[in-house]
């Protein structure tokens, strides 16, 4: 594999969760920045995915069966079962592989539940998945509000100010897991798009252990997250289609917010909700997919990169960016509804992505990841 022509996996909503995917689909881009197809895999809508650290293992969130799997190669291009399905939770929605292997974290949307799998040295699932503390609502109950948090939304540039003031308690509401990353000091952040909460936790083991949470403005939906060298956390919204930036400091190691960013420079319009967020190869911008108005957000990092700035938004190319994935000077958009994957050369100076290079057709996209 060349770096200039590297293979990438697609992961689909297939029969049984009324998409028309075909599974995991390998694809590779050449020199100019298009895809092609080169084989799918049977797979029951494996709607995220995600590899292993150090060994060619595939692990899936079978969404329609509250599952992760694992996938190992089989032949030159295919892909085949590892070991049995585990259960996750209902609508398992995001899987990751920790660095190290030792374990995956599914998050689910359906019931809430962030899970670990244990990993065997193989990369294998090593035992049975263990439940991370039971989800609580902070905004149901006065006394998990954190002023501090709050005083932070109040301060942000927000679509939805905070809904009520610390103290109040409004009626609890069901989690929604969405995502995790790990941190730079190797705790591990899930967000609740439920529960407008970033949860930070520790893995000890293959067990997680709730550290703390940091409370976003009541209404925003944390979805995606990542991670900036600087030791910043980027989170985007569904609901408000916002950034927030979370920093780390004081004697207690706790997050908190930093500041909140409208994610399309043009503004939100009706319908329109945060998708995928990721980091550039420059680490200089961030690209957000925002569904509904269909358009790629382009933000710039300012200084120490708990800043930043709205620059462009671009057509996706389709309908309903569901993910992308930035691959060397290309930009992949994963168009879900219009069921094609979108190419864009990114632009050098601005990182803005530039004229469409092409469309592959493609049943149902959810994700695509570096093979």
């Amino acid at each position: 594999m060349s770096d200039d022509t590297p293979y990438l996996l697609l992961g689909s909503y297939t029969a049984e969760a009324d998409g028309i995917g075909a599974g995991i689909s390998l694809l590779r881009q050449d020199e100019g920045g298009t895809l092609r197809l080169v084989q799918s895999s049977e797979a029951q809508s494996p709607s995220f995915l995600a590899l292993h650290p150090t060994l060619p293992i595939v692990y899936a969130a079978s969404e329609s069966t509250g599952a992760v799997e694992a996938f190992k190669r089989s032949g030159e291009f295919a892909l085949a079962p590892f070991g049995k399905p585990i259960e996750a939770g209902d609508s398992v929605c995001h899987v990751m592989a920790v660095p190290g292997g030792a374990a995956l974290i599914a998050s689910c949307y359906g019931d809430g539940r962030v899970v670990s799998v244990p990993l065997a040295e193989t990369a294998a699932f090593g035992g049975d998945p263990k439940l991370g503390e039971a989800s609580v609502d902070p905004w149901a109950s006065p006394t998990a509000l954190d002023a501090e948090a709050a005083d932070a939304g109040e301060d942000a540039l927000t679509l939805l100010a905070l809904e009520a003031a610390v103290g109040k308690a409004l009626p609890s509401r069901p989690s929604r897991a969405h995502a995790s990353a790990v941190l730079p000091d190797g705790r591990i952040a899930t967000t609740d798009l439920g529960h407008d909460a970033v949860r930070i936790w520790q893995l000890r083991g293959a067990r997680l252990v709730l550290d703390h949470t940091v409370v976003l403005p009541r209404g925003t939906g944390p979805r995606h997250l990542v991670v900036h060298p600087s030791g910043h956390l980027h989170v985007i919204t569904e609901y408000s289609v916002e950034v927030f930036t979370l920093g780390s400091g004081g004697t207690d190691g706790h997050w908190h917010l930093i500041s909140a960013t409208v994610a399309p420079a043009e503004g939100v319009g009706e319908g329109d909700t945060g998708a995928e967020i990721s980091l550039a190869a420059s680490r200089e911008q961030l690209h957000v997919g925002v569904r509904g108005s269909n358009r790629i957000a382009t933000l710039r990092v300012l200084g120490d990169g708990s800043q930043l700035e709205a620059v462009a938004d671009v057509e996706s190319g389709g309908s309903w960016p569901r993910h992308h994935l930035e691959s060397g000077r290309f930009l992949h958009v994963a168009n879900q509804l219009s069921n094609d994957v979108a190419s864009f050369r990114l632009d050098e100076r601005t990182g803005v992505p530039t004229a469409l290079l092409g469309t592959l057709d493609a049943g149902s996209p959810t994700c695509l990841i570096r093979a």
